[in-house]
């Protein structure tokens, strides 16, 4: 991914960071997925919670679980270098859906519903509302959100939150990556490097899960 395309993700979401730690991180999750040669367990791939799986979005292909490998293998390297109290790749499996492929961490939702209403005032989970506009979420402090009614919900809990859309060139949304930490402004400028540049790298293999034909010219 060119300079231009990586400045232009930087712009559009309003992140003041350095290029070249960002090209770093990029290029750090384009080797692992690339050279990574770890044998996962399909059934760590394919997860399946009682009745309801991965399979139920995805068809299992060896196409598809070869992008799930690759997926996987980039959220742990990023998560052992930067450890968040939970980190999450979510595909946007449909305009209303977002679905887990993988995460670090503590418990995460298998499937986000990606439509709320952007007029109202309480956020109810950070990722749809990043999947929604295509743009970056911060949350400083997630207990001042709740007391204030611009977050809502059961599920959160203090500390802070993250949401960094993976997009296409053409500004597509192809999914999310989500990150929680138990720390008060859990994610700096260092942190925002990390997971952008993951976020930008996400984007072949996740174009790949729609449409593998045209996901390397979508993403050039």
């Amino acid at each position: 991914m060119s300079a231009v395309l990586i400045r232009d993700y930087l712009r559009t979401q309003g992140l003041k960071l350095p290029l070249e730690a960002v090209q770093v991180a990029l290029l750090t999750a384009q080797t692992v997925m690339a050279g990574g040669q770890a044998s996962i367990e399909p059934q760590l791939l394919w997860y399946r919670h009682a009745d309801a799986g991965l399979t139920e979005h995805l068809p299992e292909t060896p196409e598809h679980t070869d992008l799930l490998r690759r997926v996987f293998m980039a959220l742990d390297s990023f998560h052992e270098a930067a450890p968040a109290s939970l980190a999450a790749v979510y595909w946007l499996a449909a305009p209303d859906k977002l679905v887990r492929l993988c995460s670090r961490g503590e418990e995460a939702e298998d499937v986000v519903a990606a439509e709320q209403d952007l007029a109202a005032e309480a956020v109810l989970h950070l990722a749809a509302r990043s999947a929604q506009t295509g743009w970056l979420n911060q949350i400083d402090d997630v207990a001042a959100w709740l007391r204030s009614g611009d977050l809502a919900g059961a599920r959160h809990q203090d500390g802070s939150q993250l949401a960094v859309p993976v997009c296409q060139s053409s500004g597509r949304v192809l999914g999310v990556v989500y990150l929680e930490s138990r720390r008060l402004s859990g994610f700096d400028d260092q942190a925002l490097s990390h997971w952008s540049g993951l976020a930008l790298a996400l984007a072949e293999p996740l174009a790949g899960l729609s449409s593998p034909a045209t996901s390397a010219q979508e993403t050039e």
